[in-house]
């Protein structure tokens, strides 16, 4: 398979949007990464079934990271993985923000900064143009 058969796969199955805070492609002005999760440093592949589609800011908090740490329990935990968990299992939607609701969710929003002031304009901005967020 060519790299952009994989690309065009990947997009695809994750539905155009970023499979950690639900962005849409087609509402960013950054194009999205094919992000590795398990990073190859960590022997990670470049199969399809390690690659997620990710914005340019989730990629780029995650880095090579497989855990975070949970703010409630201040415990290790491992970080939401796209092709083995849920995304309605971990976190929610509140308004413009995104709640972890589980010690994997909090820390996944936390590591990624899923609600920095920056994401939440992008949100707001989206919002008010009448578009659909989620």
């Amino acid at each position: 398979m060519s790299s952009a058969e994989i690309r065009d796969r990947v997009r695809h199955r994750a539905g155009y949007k970023c499979e950690y805070c639900l962005l849409s492609e087609h509402n960013s002005p950054h194009a999205f990464h094919l992000e590795h999760i398990v990073a190859r440093q960590h022997g990670g592949c470049d199969d399809p079934s390690n690659l997620a589609l990710a914005c340019h800011r989730c990629n780029l908090q995650k880095g090579p990271n497989l855990t975070g740490i949970d703010p409630e329990s201040v415990q290790i935990v491992l970080l939401f993985h796209p092709r083995t968990d849920i995304w309605w299992d971990h976190f929610r939607k509140d308004g413009i923000h995104i709640q972890g609701t589980t010690p994997t969710g909090r820390a996944t929003v936390r590591l990624l900064q899923m609600n920095e002031e920056r994401r939440l304009d992008v949100r707001r901005i989206i919002l008010s143009r009448g578009q659909y967020l989620w």
